[in-house]
């Protein structure tokens, strides 16, 4: 059993591991799969988690970018708590990976998706559920990044150097 099987006598806190990676970062958002499906786990500051209690609009997208270094999905999700400057955060995701893979598909299934939101200290202050529109397009977003892995040779795959690529030909 892996550490990312075993269940949380804490159910909203974050693995090690996680915790690890999110500890320096002002603000993160990245998919996570556990054993109740995937989540999008969000790093914020405390006033702005606070900002999204209660019925705010939100809206995700689903974005393809075919870099020929790898295929590079981008999920980027806007929160309209102030709607002339909506709290914006972006996903990425590795289809090479197979764990990566395996969370972004896991959305297909869900009609709901859930985000988990923590502040500076790594503390879970919300959770929030999202109608998931968008099914048919992750569906044919992952067949295409499949094919488009699939024609770039391995010692050509380099999704790190097309992720940061994609990072900076784009905006939030």
């Amino acid at each position: 059993m892996t550490e990312r099987d075993r269940p949380s006598p804490h159910p909203n806190e974050l693995p090690p591991e996680m915790a690890d990676f999110l500890r320096d970062k002002e603000y993160a958002c990245l998919l996570w799969g556990t054993d109740q499906g995937s989540v999008f786990v969000v790093k914020a500051i405390a006033r702005d988690i606070h900002s999204l209690r209660g019925n705010v609009r939100v809206r995700v997208t689903h974005q393809l970018y075919q870099h020929p270094q790898a295929p590079v999905i981008r999920t980027v999700v806007r929160w309209y708590d102030q709607p002339q400057s909506p709290l914006a955060m972006e996903s990425y995701t590795n289809v090479a990976d197979e764990q990566q893979r395996a969370d972004y598909q896991d959305l297909v299934q869900r009609e709901e998706l859930r985000f988990l939101f923590y502040d500076q200290a790594l503390r879970h202050r919300l959770s929030k559920v999202v109608r998931n529109s968008d099914r048919a397009t992750i569906t044919r977003i992952l067949a295409t990044a499949d094919r488009l892995r699939a024609s770039i040779a391995a010692v050509r795959y380099d999704f790190d150097a097309a992720k940061a690529d994609v990072m900076a030909r784009t905006s939030l």
